[in-house]
């Protein structure tokens, strides 16, 4: 019996912790670089926009080149996510290019 009410409560302990961990999704509108932009690249935020709802939002912006301050990689969940809501390019119109 005792030995149940340990693992019981070892268990509800796990619970707990993992339940408090708080993970902040951040969303926001991705502008890209041209189509035609070979090479490597990278994303970082333009400007913070004000929150809306609670939800925290900014613009994201592609830019040329490598990321000099990359994010270190942690073990676990993430606490923070970027939700990139990304349109399509602009599709030119072959009847008006000939």
């Amino acid at each position: 019996m005792r030995t149940a009410l340990v693992s019981r409560l070892e268990r509800l302990e796990s619970r707990v912790a993992a339940a408090a961990h708080h993970t902040t999704l951040r969303f926001g509108h991705l502008r890209r670089l041209p189509p035609d932009y070979k090479g490597e690249k990278h994303v970082v935020i333009a400007k913070q926009l004000p929150s809306q709802n609670g939800e925290e939002w900014v613009e994201f912006e592609e830019v040329p080149g490598p990321d000099s301050n990359p994010p270190e990689r942690k073990a676990g969940r993430p606490d923070l996510i970027d939700v990139m809501f990304v349109g399509p390019y602009p599709v030119e119109d072959e009847a008006h290019s000939r």
